[in-house]
């Protein structure tokens, strides 16, 4: 497994407008699963009492490496995902966020120390 996480800070008063980007973008990515190549992809926010922002996280989990880079490929490649993300995406996203706040990481799992509990 491999995750893809991705952490920026929005002021409070964008966190409105940053969610009904994030519901479009998500919404997007639902309509073209030819598109996406990860397994999961889930959003988070935290706020920090007497903060006047807000963190963001999202994580995109993928089962190897090689439908990661086929991501990064596609978002290159594939024209009509370069110009959403290009166009529409980066630029919307900017606008709302704390300038500078956005980080992005990968991190691979030691799968052999995985716990997990199913339901019966």
């Amino acid at each position: 497994m491999l995750v893809n996480i991705v952490r920026w800070r929005v002021p409070k008063e964008n966190s409105g407008k940053l969610l009904e980007f994030m519901r479009w973008w998500m919404g997007w990515q639902r309509v073209h699963p030819e598109k996406m190549h990860y397994i999961r992809s889930r959003l988070l926010s935290m706020t920090e009492e007497g903060s006047s922002e807000e963190h963001w996280v999202y994580l995109d989990e993928y089962e190897r490496r090689e439908d990661f880079d086929k991501q990064r490929m596609t978002i290159r490649e594939d024209p009509e995902l370069s110009r959403v993300v290009k166009d529409e995406c980066y630029p919307k996203f900017d606008a709302l966020i704390v300038s500078g706040s956005r980080k992005s990481e990968v991190w691979t799992e030691l799968e052999e120390l995985r716990v997990e509990f199913k339901e019966p």
